[in-house]
């Protein structure tokens, strides 16, 4: 058996792909990324300390906006392939583009995204379902699903942390916009299986290719469990107190949401939901992408009572 090289060993461990990550958001600007830790209930019912590789931050000010990127980053070896099967945005139930971003912004007045901006990038970028890591002469199923439940008990913690600041004012007025992305960055080769791929074509086959089709970018769709939605509306109503709640309470009245019960419970059952995934060689230019998109202060509505939401269905 052949000793792997130091080179190897060092790729494998992947902080190397974390330290690239991490200087593509400071070529952007961002100062500070950095591993963003948070605490959860473990399957053993033991409070456990677990972590995302990078979080980055920037603070969009001209229009009070504030994007927050999570990245779980997963070095895989060349020839690793990610396999997912396909899905279609639409018509609910299916997602829409939109809820690619977990927009914060149901309380914060008349101050909100325009949805319909997000929405004209959905013919960029395909959704997927399930998928497999596949290796030369094995396969992983857990890896993909890790990385999932990772980012989603992350991106909750911050989506409460949002809340908290925005209900008690705490970055002051106007009331800033937290848009929440999270982020799957991986040097596996990402593969979207055809539409309507049956068992028998794929015994047929002799290459992936005949079968998929191999893509930069796609969108993981997976919609929160019963346990991860009751997680997040544990999580919401431990974390807020009575006042915090009589606030966005008063602040959602005449609107879609009625209160904070109906908020919290449409909350944890929808998001998230999609999750990107990159392959690292493409990770620099969709990021500059991100970024420029989200400078557009066109992208704010101002003044325009709160009527739509990216949970509306």
């Amino acid at each position: 058996m052949s000793k792997k090289s130091w080179k190897e060993h060092l790729l494998s461990s992947g902080l190397p792909l974390e330290q690239s990550v991490i200087q593509v958001f400071q070529g952007l600007g961002i100062d500070k990324p950095k591993e963003y830790k948070y605490e959860r209930i473990n399957e053993n019912g033991i409070p456990t300390i677990f972590s995302i590789d990078v979080h980055a931050t920037h603070m969009h000010l001209e229009h009070n906006l504030w994007l927050e990127i999570f990245c779980e980053c997963k070095y895989r070896h060349d020839g690793t392939r990610w396999i997912f099967t396909p899905d279609e945005f639409g018509r609910w139930p299916r997602p829409k583009f939109r809820d690619t971003f977990m927009v914060m912004d149901q309380i914060t007045g008349r101050r909100s995204i325009n949805i319909d901006k997000l929405d004209s990038f959905s013919r960029k970028y395909d959704l997927c379902g399930k998928g497999i890591e596949i290796f030369e002469n094995d396969a992983n199923p857990k890896t993909i699903e890790q990385c999932i439940q990772q980012l989603s008990y992350a991106s909750i913690e911050q989506a409460l942390d949002a809340l908290i600041h925005q209900v008690d004012d705490l970055l002051g007025t106007p009331t800033p916009i937290f848009v929440i992305v999270p982020i799957i960055v991986t040097t596996a080769e990402l593969w979207r299986l055809n539409s309507g791929v049956t068992v028998e074509d794929i015994r047929r086959a002799n290459e992936l290719y005949e079968v998929a089709e191999q893509r930069d970018i796609m969108i993981i769709y997976q919609e929160p469990d019963n346990k991860r939605s009751q997680d997040t509306l544990t999580k919401f109503n431990k974390s807020l107190s009575d006042e915090q709640k009589v606030k966005i309470e008063n602040k959602l009245k005449g609107t879609k949401w009625r209160g904070y019960h109906l908020f919290a419970t449409t909350f944890s059952s929808k998001y998230p939901s999609l999750f990107v995934t990159i392959n690292y060689k493409h990770f620099s230019s969709a990021m500059e992408n991100l970024m420029s998109f989200f400078e557009n202060p066109a992208l704010i509505l101002e003044g325009t009572p709160l009527r739509k939401s990216t949970l509306d269905k």
